[in-house]
């Protein structure tokens, strides 16, 4: 019997202080999918170098963990560049838009393009070629994450999301979900939007003992007692309708940009995001990709492997002082700005990734290796990952030099990849079955 094969190459590109990966997933079929996470950077130029890594093509899918302009504002260079059909973000809800909104308020109210994008997202991504929008809802705190489990015969994720109409349906892979809406037509009928679940996954297509490729993103859920304070602090300035996980209404968002057309409530409000957010208190989706099922027939290659001997690398921060990794499952485990310091997120984040975080060889530092972003806990549980800080060089803050020392104290690799050409970061795995 003829064995099957799958091929994956993920590489954190090199466009300093940001994030843009591009992952390639192809079988022995030649049937590829092409993802990318965020796609930003605060300097346009060191994006465009990031951006030349790239050959033209289709990005089947684009992840965006939130939407800071960092993590975003390269996807009109992206979208010139390459075709993007489907985009992956977190659930624009009322507190998220809110979040959005009041990070964007300066002296003289809120920039023209933040204020188009949040009238009218669906419009924002259909005008740059954007096919299909599909928003992952936050998890509930007061819920308990359910474990993603690939070896369970039925999980939550059983729901087949059926393809849409605007996107080929021979694509290369297949969503499941919890529980999905209806598929809304948008922007005359050029784009479509539809809101899934917490516990959604995507998989690559495969036939019979094939092997596949699993995409599993997670929007960790945000503080409650945040929300009320806020609500509290801001009293009758925004609708009770706040703490919805739904998509938010155009009546909510007309209302929020006509309070922060007010002097006085756009002062009032801006002094209460404090509560909500301090640095990178918000919510982010994380993304776990790796084979959906473990196998011993798996080859991984990195681009650390030939750093250790005799030159040191100035990519290479911190040194595990066993040397080369023992290779784990061929997962890469990206965060956006998770929160997990924060011991609610946490627990939930470990919880849905629980059956997966073994597996992981790349694990992208939250916040661009923030040393407020992440708790001991994530990074033992990690024990043998290699630690990716995407930050441009010279930062104090990122990675933090604290951060650092406590990595090497429990004996973690730490790789930065900066504007430096050779600083960007590959995982390679090859399956046979």
């Amino acid at each position: 019997m003829r064995k099957t094969s799958l091929h994956a190459s993920i590489r954190q590109l090199p466009v300093g202080q940001g994030g843009f990966l591009i992952g390639h997933i192809r079988d022995d079929k030649s049937h590829v999918l092409t993802y990318a996470f965020d796609c930003g950077s605060i300097n346009r130029e060191h994006f465009e170098q990031g951006l030349t890594f790239c050959s033209p093509g289709k990005i089947d899918i684009l992840f965006v963990s939130h939407l800071d302009k960092d993590h975003i504002n390269g996807i009109d260079l992206l979208a010139a560049h390459m075709q993007i059909d489907t985009v992956i973000l977190p659930c624009l809800d009322p507190l998220h838009v809110t979040m959005i909104a009041c990070e964007a308020i300066g002296d003289t109210g809120i920039a023209a393009s933040v204020r188009s994008f949040l009238v009218d997202p669906s419009t924002w991504f259909s005008d740059r070629g954007v096919k299909q929008i599909l928003y992952v809802q936050r998890a509930d705190e007061n819920a308990d994450a359910h474990p993603f489990n690939p070896n369970s015969e039925r999980s939550p994720e059983d729901n087949i999301v059926p393809h849409d109409e605007n996107i080929n349906i021979d694509s290369p892979y297949t969503i499941r979900s919890q529980s999905f809406g209806e598929p809304r037509s948008l922007s005359s009928g050029k784009i479509t939007a539809r809101t899934l679940s917490e516990h959604s996954s995507i998989s690559s297509k495969a036939k019979g003992g094939s092997p596949s490729w699993l995409l599993v993103p997670y929007v960790h859920p945000f503080p409650d007692h945040a929300i009320v304070l806020f609500r509290k602090a801001v009293g009758k300035l925004l609708p009770r309708t706040f703490n919805s996980r739904e998509v938010a209404s155009k009546a909510f968002t007309k209302n929020l940009l006509e309070i922060l057309s007010v002097k006085q409530s756009r002062k009032t409000l801006k002094a209460c995001y404090s509560i909500l957010s301090t640095d990178n208190n918000k919510p982010s989706l994380s993304l776990y990709s790796g084979p959906h099922l473990a196998t011993s027939d798996i080859n991984i290659s990195s681009t650390d492997e030939s750093v250790y001997w005799p030159f040191p690398c100035p990519h290479l921060r911190v040194k595990s002082s066993g040397g080369r990794a023992v290779k784990k499952g061929g997962a890469w485990l990206s965060t956006g700005d998770a929160n997990l310091e924060m011991r609610d997120t946490r627990t939930q984040w470990l919880q849905r990734f629980q059956h997966l975080i073994d597996s992981v060889d790349v694990f992208v530092l939250p916040h661009h290796g923030s040393n407020d972003s992440i708790h001991d806990e994530v990074v033992t549980r990690l024990k043998g990952s290699m630690m990716v800080a995407c930050a441009a060089a010279g930062r104090t803050k990122h990675p933090h030099e604290l951060l650092l020392g406590r990595l090497h104290v429990l004996d973690q690799r730490v790789w930065q990849v900066s504007e430096n050409t050779e600083s960007g970061y590959t995982l390679n795995v090859s399956i046979t079955a």
